[in-house]
């Protein structure tokens, strides 16, 4: 190029060409020969909603900017691009588009329909990542729909069952009554509100001898076992509850052993209003003396604590929730009421028949389902699990042989880790996932596994090579799905081909870029998962991200209207001015957006363009490029990469 052909001003629509000529080029394909030192970087699979974000961006540009910095130190690096396609998002999405429920049609025709609408927004977001430049090597793509990525997904599920550290089993689980499925711990949210604590009369209930001979345990005594009901107006044991609604749910009252003020109580019954079942009081240090009445009904289940209380004394479960989220017939005259509405009127007829001695407002910090915002509840469901806790400590020994930037961010992860009480609950009760790949004997219902040739297999359709060894040919397949952390979580092992030949070579990855506010889901699960199938931590380094806030300094949402698309910035002032804006944050620390910046980035790139026209002057003359015109493949065998 001479001067004369150097546009005198900046024009950022230039980019296209350019970026679309590297690719072209290969300039950026990951070679994996083993003649150059290899890097390898563990790409985030965003999940495909068809449109970019600033958080995207400032991801990607992280890592953009390592790979860059990189490529130029001579290594050979493999920077992928995944995408993260399951999800209830997308099949609600369909459900809005096509004016259906997912049961108005077959599960083939569903998926097909969840399918179709990723691919388009994959293709739209591919557009978008090539506009604001990233160097991404498109030919190591993966998608965690494809038959490919499933497959993988379904192999690492047999190898940890094979391992014993998946299983199924009937225990309390963490349930969305909106979107009808189970969901993990990680996968709930909390949020800050205000609630009536109810303080409630439960009456003494003298059980007759003959009746305690048939009570197991601590069994509660069922009204049809006494019909005689206590009179409400004798004092009785005063309870302080925020659940109302669950009383015919509870199994037991449970008092501190050291209360003075009940001593003389335990071991004897008191009846639960409205529902009439008389349960027995029992004593446990983790009873909080100072709050409410120090006296606790114990129901099935109102939270993690009732499972726990439940699991240690041997309580019954009475199931009082439908997986719709409203009550049974086991709530008696309540059935098949909302839960809001069901507290409501319980309050109402608590108040009414004289049990409900006085309210006060109280903070609550309730769990809800991360996607849908619905507060979730604990119900008694057979689910597949992996055994996190017996891999507690080895994943603790994993991240410290990890290098965090910024260091203080793995304590989120140990924190996590010595917090898991629960195993990972890892079915869910949808469509637009990975199968789980098992089939059920239909005569003495063993569990049946494909071999790995089979894989990817749909249960529901396909059917297994052999005979159970009952000798029944006839099975049933599992209609559960895998939840889309058993795609994304390893997405290390995805990027080096596992199981492939050579997949060694380049595992662990590299680096781990992330965002801080999913290190207790993928970081944690990754650590985990690649720990069970290959004794190796994920990668060598984490860097964590910080959240992109708008210019009125709260987090981007379209319910503020504080949200500006990139989009925007690149049609107005290019991709640089936006690179140069995350080139400026920190990484680990929130970044606010601030169109400020982008100006001063475009003016930046625009006096960075006037010096290099000034001194194209002097370079681009005739001596300069007679001096230039040696022999390029001359010069270049005398360069050393690592010297760059």
């Amino acid at each position: 190029m001479t001067n004369k052909e150097i546009p005198k001003d900046y024009d950022h629509k230039n980019e296209e060409k350019w970026q679309k000529k590297w690719e072209d080029d290969e300039v950026y394909k990951f070679i994996g020969d083993g003649t150059r030192p290899r890097y390898i970087i563990d790409t985030p699979p965003p999940y495909p909603t068809g449109l970019l974000h600033m958080g995207h961006i400032l991801n990607w540009a992280y890592m953009d900017f390592n790979a860059r910095y990189r490529r130029e130190k001579g290594m050979d690096v493999l920077f992928p691009q995944g995408w993260d396609c399951h999800g209830l998002p997308t099949e609600v999405k369909v459900e809005e588009t096509h004016n259906i429920k997912k049961n108005d049609v077959t599960r083939a025709e569903f998926r097909d329909m969840c399918t179709e609408l990723t691919s388009h927004n994959i293709e739209v977001m591919r557009g978008q990542m090539r506009s604001v430049g990233f160097s991404q090597d498109w030919s190591r793509e993966y998608i965690t729909m494809t038959p490919q990525y499933r497959k993988r997904t379904q192999l690492s599920f047999l190898k940890m069952y094979d391992q014993g550290l998946i299983y199924q089993g009937i225990h309390p689980v963490n349930w969305c009554p909106r979107c009808e499925t189970a969901i993990a711990f990680a996968e709930v949210e909390y949020s800050d509100n205000t609630t009536f604590l109810n303080y409630v009369n439960f009456p003494p209930a003298d059980v007759p001898d003959e009746v305690l001979a048939n009570v197991e345990g601590n069994s509660y005594v069922r009204y049809a076992d006494f019909p005689d009901k206590a009179d409400a107006s004798v004092p009785g044991v005063l309870i302080a509850t925020t659940r109302p609604e669950l009383m015919s749910a509870c199994v037991a009252v449970v008092v501190h052993p050291d209360d003075e003020r009940y001593n003389s109580l335990l071991g004897k019954y008191v009846e639960v209003p409205l529902s009439g079942q008389k349960v027995k009081i029992i004593a446990d240090e983790e009873v909080d003396m100072e709050y409410g009445t120090g006296a606790v009904m114990i129901c099935t289940f109102g939270d993690k604590t009732d499972v726990a209380w439940v699991n240690k004394y041997d309580l019954d479960v009475i199931e009082a929730i439908s997986e719709q989220g409203k009550l049974t017939e086991a709530a008696g005259r309540y059935e098949g009421m909302e839960l809001p509405d069901a507290k409501k009127q319980t309050i109402e007829d608590l108040k009414a028949e004289g049990y409900l001695t006085k309210q006060e407002e109280v903070d609550q910090n309730v769990g809800q389902c991360w996607r849908c915002k619905t507060p979730i509840e604990i119900l008694v469901k057979k689910q597949w699990f992996v055994a996190v806790t017996k891999l507690i400590d080895e994943s603790k020994k994993a991240s410290n042989e990890m290098r965090w930037v910024p260091e203080h961010m793995e304590s989120r992860l140990l924190n996590w880790a010595d917090s898991m009480e629960w195993d990972w609950c890892i079915s869910r009760q949808r469509l637009f996932a990975t199968p789980i790949p098992v089939w059920y004997c239909k005569e003495c219902g063993k569990v049946m596994l494909p071999d790995e040739d089979q894989l990817p297999i749909d249960p529901t359709v396909d059917k297994p090579k052999h005979a159970c060894e009952c000798g029944c040919t006839e099975f049933i397949g599992e209609e559960d799905v895998l939840d889309t952390w058993m795609d994304s979580s390893i997405s290390p092992l995805s990027v080096a081909d596992w199981p492939n030949p050579g997949w060694e070579d380049i595992f662990p990855s590299s680096i781990r870029p992330q965002g801080h506010d999913i290190i207790r889901t993928w970081a944690f699960y990754t650590t985990l998962r690649c720990l069970a199938l290959t004794g190796q931590k994920p990668f060598d380094d984490i860097v964590i991200n910080g959240m992109v806030f708008g210019e009125d300094g709260y987090k981007m949402s379209k319910s503020r209207g504080n949200v500006t698309g990139p989009e925007e910035v690149i049609s107005e002032y290019g991709a640089d001015p936006l690179r140069l804006w995350a080139a400026n944050s920190v990484p680990g620390s929130d970044v606010a957006f601030d169109w400020k910046n982008i100006k001063h980035g475009y003016k930046f790139i625009r006096k960075f363009w006037n010096a290099f026209r000034f001194i194209s002057m002097h370079i681009f003359d005739e001596e300069s490029e007679k001096a230039l015109s040696g022999d390029i493949e001359d010069i270049k065998a005398h360069l050393n990469p690592m010297d760059t």
